[in-house]
């Protein structure tokens, strides 16, 4: 009987430690984090359009979309990227995790300043709902000329985008 009551032991201690491997010990990279809209000062014109290039705070920007610099990354955030030329600009990726729509989408509809703080505004579209069969990894890019003193990352649902490492995702 001692021996039975060993051996389910071993099992039940295996089955759990297989089960959290699989389960309990993953870290969950796409949590959202919700915050309230900032008060920002846009630089949309008049008729609320988002010029392509223009000035932002003391900075020069432009946005390049998945076309022009495509990324692979799948992890949902954005990390800062750099040409290795001298006066490079700087570019802000901006990823919205492996999505499994054909369609699916990011793009920046509003670049602004609170303060110190660089704020762009970004919309996720989830696709129509047709399976890719390939890796879809769909980014926006904001190229800067420097660094901003701060950055926030917001959807217009107010989910704050994190910073992530491009190397491991």
């Amino acid at each position: 009987m001692n021996k039975l009551v060993k051996k389910i032991a071993c099992a039940v201690m295996a089955f759990t430690l297989i089960a959290g491997v699989f389960t309990g010990c993953k870290t969950n990279k796409t949590a959202k984090t919700t915050i309230a809209m900032p008060n920002y000062t846009s630089v949309k014109d008049p008729s609320g359009n988002l010029p392509v290039k223009g000035t932002v705070g003391d900075m020069e920007y432009r946005i390049l979309g998945n076309a022009e610099l495509g990324s692979y990354n799948t992890s949902r955030g954005y990390y800062y990227d750099m040409i290795d030329e001298l006066n490079a600009p700087l570019l802000i990726v901006i990823c919205a995790g492996m999505h499994k729509a054909v369609d699916a989408e990011i793009k920046i509809v509003d670049v602004g300043m609170d303060g110190s703080t660089l704020v762009i505004v970004v919309e996720e579209s989830k696709g129509s709902g047709e399976k890719n069969k390939e890796l879809d990894c769909p980014t926006v890019t904001l190229e800067v000329d420097h660094e901003p003193a701060d950055l926030l990352i917001v959807t217009t649902a107010g989910e704050k985008f994190e910073k992530v490492n491009p190397y491991e995702g």
